[in-house]
């Protein structure tokens, strides 16, 4: 068996994929952070009303990306595994499968969302935060889910070209997007000129366009060949190798699909304390959002090499490239949450000027700081078993963690629980809905630890 280089080289190669993943990462969440920042500024309590909306509507598309998580496991996957194999050719007619079953499987998703939005947002927000928030919501899903075919595109090209090990495209296409998004969102949102001000309905406009012309772009590198993938014409849709892609992929989408679910059930709790911890809960989201990059990063990178060095049978070095970028991203984890943790309240300060909402941010932000470590943990041994096409595993530990942990952990330490006549557990409202965060993830990063170092997902076939 081939022996694998040195440790040094071994993390070299790690921080090489990962920090333009971060940065990439980094720039693609900053369009829905820019969204929630720009329109917290908008007088009186149009702002926080206008932040709980956006918050709203972004859950829902949210659960849209489970399919195409689907979709980008197996593409990630079986990129890798022909470049590791020395096979591009085979490597890009999977990123054309890909996409083709991406913009497929996404269009009768947008229409009925785009039908149904209105229900949609009154359900997510138990309809108990009003008419403002329902509406806002609303309109900006209706928006933004319009051009779900180009934001799979764009998703699914970026999966692919990671495969490949090609981590930088995506943060210069990233880049251009974010530098153009910002530039219609604000004067959209606050108006500027002849332009009306449009509030929510500009901020989803703005993501909508920066979507379209990202989409674009990522064709544009594909056809000029300038990456390891190149889109060849040699035909339609392959169902074959849908169905391959799928076979790998769908656990990976059911486990986000679960996630995302779980996820929306937990953001339920919060409406009823109304629209300030709301808005409040959705500012820490986003905030949770970028603090989560270099854990993803790292992720990607151990999914590269892990499933790149499975097709150049070399496990002992796929195995050294998880526990490394695992190191790794418990250290610099450790150090966004510090972070997280001391400037909380100039970050909820940026968001709002409303005092409550500022005071009800910090609290969420620095419980979630609790989680980072792990949160870095769990991503980076998740990444390194999808790599290797062990997807199953980490469903599992999304089922266990939602709604084992997370939801019962939330209901009994927000609510409480009643015997007979007198409760025997005293609630703590938000800070226990939102203690169950951490926990979580304790018990996540444990379960996957297990597993990665078993060694089972090295004889895995995809």
């Amino acid at each position: 068996m081939a022996s694998g280089p040195p440790r040094r080289t071994t993390r070299g190669t790690i921080f090489a994929l990962a920090w333009p993943v971060i940065a990439a990462n980094f720039l693609q969440t900053f369009t829905t952070f820019v969204d929630m920042l720009v329109v917290g500024h908008l007088p009186g309590t149009v702002g926080i009303e206008a932040q709980s909306a956006i918050g709203a509507g972004s859950q829902i598309l949210f659960l849209n990306f489970s399919l195409m998580v689907a979709i980008s496991a197996g593409t990630v996957a079986l990129v890798a595994r022909e470049i590791g194999a020395g096979n591009p050719t085979a490597a890009s007619h999977a990123t054309k499968q890909s996409l083709f079953l991406g913009v497929l499987l996404s269009l009768p998703i947008a229409g009925l969302e785009i039908a149904f939005a209105e229900p949609l947002v009154q359900a997510i927000t138990t309809n108990s935060l009003g008419p403002a928030v329902v509406g806002g919501g609303s309109a900006y899903l209706r928006i933004v889910v319009a051009v779900t075919a180009f934001q799979f595109v764009m998703l699914l090209s970026i999966a692919s070209l990671r495969g490949a090990g090609d981590t930088r495209t995506a943060m210069y296409v990233g880049a251009a997007v974010n530098v153009l998004n910002i530039a219609i969102v604000v004067p959209l949102v606050f108006g500027l000129g002849p332009v009306p001000s449009l509030g929510v309905v500009g901020a989803a406009t703005g993501t909508a366009i920066a979507t379209v012309i990202g989409a674009l772009l990522f064709l544009a590198v594909f056809l000029r060949g300038k990456t390891p993938l190149r889109l060849q014409r040699d035909g339609g849709l392959d169902w074959a190798m849908s169905r391959r892609l799928l076979r790998v992929g769908v656990p990976a989408g059911v486990e986000s699909l679960l996630f995302q679910l779980g996820i929306t059930i937990w953001i339920a709790l919060v409406a009823g304390y109304g629209t300030q911890a709301y808005a409040a809960h959705f500012i820490g989201l986003r905030v949770q959002s970028l603090a989560f990059m270099p854990g993803f990063g790292l992720s990607v990178a151990a999914s590269a090499l892990v499933g790149q060095n499975l097709g150049a049978r070399n496990p002992d070095e796929a195995y050294r490239s998880g526990i490394e970028a695992s190191k790794i991203a418990v250290l610099l984890m450790g150090g966004v949450a510090a972070l997280n943790f001391l400037l909380a309240p100039l970050i909820a300060a940026a968001f709002t000027p409303d005092v409550r909402t500022q005071e009800l941010t910090v609290l969420f932000i620095r419980i979630h700081a609790l989680s980072i470590p792990a949160v870095g943990l769990y991503f980076s041994l998740d990444g390194a078993l999808k790599g290797a096409g062990d997807t199953r595993y980490p469903l599992l530990t999304s089922i266990v963690g939602i709604f084992v942990v997370r939801l019962p952990l939330a209901f009994v330490l927000g609510f409480g629980v009643a015997s007979p006549g007198v409760p025997w557990w005293v609630p703590l409202g938000l800070t226990g809905i939102w203690f169950s965060l951490p926990v979580e993830y304790l018990v996540r990063s444990a379960l996957i630890s297990r597993r990665f170092r078993s060694g089972r997902w090295k004889s895995l076939a995809v």
